[in-house]
């Protein structure tokens, strides 16, 4: 989303997600140094001391939500009308993990990162393998674009993780309604600007 400063643009983008996390965890998002104002390098958004927050999953299970998403705030100064600076997403790593680290599900986007892989995809956690089986931990599976507020929801909806917010469908619904009406990017493909 669009600020009138960078410090406005990070706090326009951040806000919107923070108040969807706030749907299973009360930990606050932070970012990287200069993830306020530094212009010209990536940054990231993620939990305090890049580590995974318990989240209450079925039956009291407790499992591990690692969100984590690379930006870089944009001068733009032929839109002035929305505001100059904005929020580029350059990359994201979604986990779902067990209390003692297993990997459940991973939606992955790292276009600048070592991998071959370069689209949006998925991994299939060791957990939730069989040995011998034709899917590994390895296999890159094409996925779309996943937003934040889309890995919360299958989280809830499909993983049974206990939402701390009776209002929480309707939170994520207008989160992700601020994120489509900002991306420019096409379908689910990415690049986008938020």
């Amino acid at each position: 989303m669009p600020g009138r400063s960078a410090p406005e643009a990070v706090s326009n983008f951040l806000e919107p997600l923070q108040r969807a996390a706030s749907c299973v965890t009360r930990t606050p998002f932070v970012v990287s140094t200069g993830g306020r104002h530094t212009l010209g390098r990536v940054h990231t958004l993620t939990w305090p001391g890049f580590e995974p927050v318990p989240v209450q999953g079925p039956a009291g299970e407790i499992v591990t939500l690692d969100l984590a998403i690379q930006y870089e705030i944009l001068h733009i100064p032929h839109d002035r009308d929305r505001g100059p600076y904005k929020v580029s997403t350059r990359g994201y790593m979604h986990t779902v993990q067990t209390i003692d680290g297993g990997e459940v599900i991973a939606f992955h986007w790292h276009p600048a990162g070592n991998s071959h892989v370069r689209d949006t995809h998925m991994h299939v956690g060791s957990t939730q393998l069989v040995p011998g089986g034709v899917l590994s931990k390895k296999h890159h599976i094409p996925a779309p674009r996943m937003s934040v507020e889309q890995v919360l929801r299958f989280c809830i909806d499909q993983l049974q993780v206990e939402p701390l917010r009776d209002d929480w469908s309707s939170v994520l619904a207008d989160s992700e309604d601020l994120f489509h009406m900002w991306a420019t990017w096409g379908g689910d493909r990415a690049p986008e600007t938020k």
